[in-house]
């Protein structure tokens, strides 16, 4: 070999290790033994395999999972995504799209913090998605599986949505779905503008206020959001707003006093609660004299949070609502249509007729 080749040989070697090293770190820091270090919502640096062939997904998490289009990563499900009793599946618009994910071994109770440590270990998954610290720190502990904390819950402050959007780019990079996320990112900040763009100046004197905001389970017409996201998204009015909670993260109880008081134009009910705020509507006869109720002004919509929050229902509500509350601005939208059309984006099938008739489906309620 020609001696003079030898340097520019070594140099070419070096500039192309260097290059390679370079191309692995833009998605993670690789060490050895093919493991990558991905930096989770809390901050926790987490070691694990270069490639996720396996994954089960705890505290709610496995809806983001099928979002990012992982599904056949999963190995398990929660109690809660089953069709036996006590189980959302049939109403849960990830599972619905996916049924045969009800096949799937049970590895916990979301609704009662329960975690089947020693099913998680004999599944024995590449990585697991926790919904805190503490549920990660138990899990990788009595397992040795490594678990990174996502964030799956409420988006009803700019704030909650931001970590949420960070949060769908972690599980992309740690399912090898880094693009997914990405357009699912972007699918979310296209709706939240043609909805900012219908929206914001158009003029709407109406009230508005949910009833029945499911949370754990059903509740009735005093259980109420005040920063009900969908409302947030189209502008509307929305009565509880006013009061001061620090919690932004779940459902409230207010007295029925209250509502009295602040007497809403329009009332919407998740479905999920519906027969039981219909049924304080019939028992209270004060609620008889509500502007909502006696003009006729209330309205089902399909519940935005049934086994913690579901972000396709949550658009597909915001458009829903912003066709009552602005009939004009949204006269090109059928919600029934625009429903399926998010439904393929995030789940990837129209399954708005599923959750029609298991839970109502988008319509005015005769009371």
């Amino acid at each position: 070999m020609n001696q003079k080749l030898i340097p520019l040989i070594i140099t070419i070697a070096v500039l192309l290790g260097g290059m390679v090293i370079y191309a692995l770190n833009s998605d993670g820091i690789v060490s050895g033994g093919g493991t990558v270090a991905i930096t989770d919502v809390t901050g926790r640096t987490v070691q694990i395999p270069a490639q996720v062939n396996k994954v089960v997904g705890t505290g709610c998490s496995n809806r983001e999972i099928v979002y990012l289009n992982a599904s056949d990563k999963m190995v398990g499900i929660e109690q809660v995504e089953t069709n036996s009793t006590g189980g959302w599946g049939t109403q849960l618009p990830y599972i619905v799209a996916h049924p045969e994910l009800m096949k799937l071994p049970v590895v916990g109770d979301a609704r009662k913090s329960i975690i089947n440590y020693e099913k998680i270990a004999e599944l024995d998954p590449d990585v697991v998605f926790a919904a805190d610290v503490k549920q990660a720190e138990a899990i990788q502990s009595k397992t040795g599986i490594p678990t990174v904390v996502v964030y799956t819950g409420a988006v009803g402050t700019p704030e909650q949505m931001e970590n949420y959007r960070n949060s769908l780019k972690i599980m992309g990079k740690v399912l090898g779905r880094d693009d997914r996320a990405e357009e699912l990112v972007n699918y979310i900040n296209s709706y939240e503008e043609d909805l900012a763009k219908r929206t914001n100046s158009a003029s709407s004197n109406m009230t508005v206020y949910l009833g029945g905001q499911a949370y754990r389970g059903s509740h009735g017409i005093t259980s109420t959001n005040p920063f009900y996201p969908p409302f947030r998204l189209t502008n509307a009015n929305n009565v509880a707003s006013t009061l001061n909670i620090s919690d932004t993260s779940k459902a409230i109880q207010i007295d029925k006093e209250q509502l009295i008081k602040w007497n809403p134009d329009v009332i919407f009910i998740e479905e999920s609660s519906l027969a039981a705020a219909v049924n304080d509507i019939n028992k209270h006869r004060e609620y008889k004299d509500l502007k909502a109720v006696k003009n006729g002004n209330v309205y089902g919509i399909l519940s935005y949070c049934l086994h913690s929050y579901n972000k396709d229902v949550l658009i597909a509500n915001a458009y829903y609502i912003g066709k009552v509350l602005y009939p004009q601005q949204f006269s090109d939208v059928n919600p029934e249509e625009k429903a399926d059309e998010i439904f393929v984006k995030f789940v990837g099938k129209p399954v708005y007729n599923n959750l029609k008739e298991s839970q109502g489906g988008f319509k005015k309620i005769n009371l």
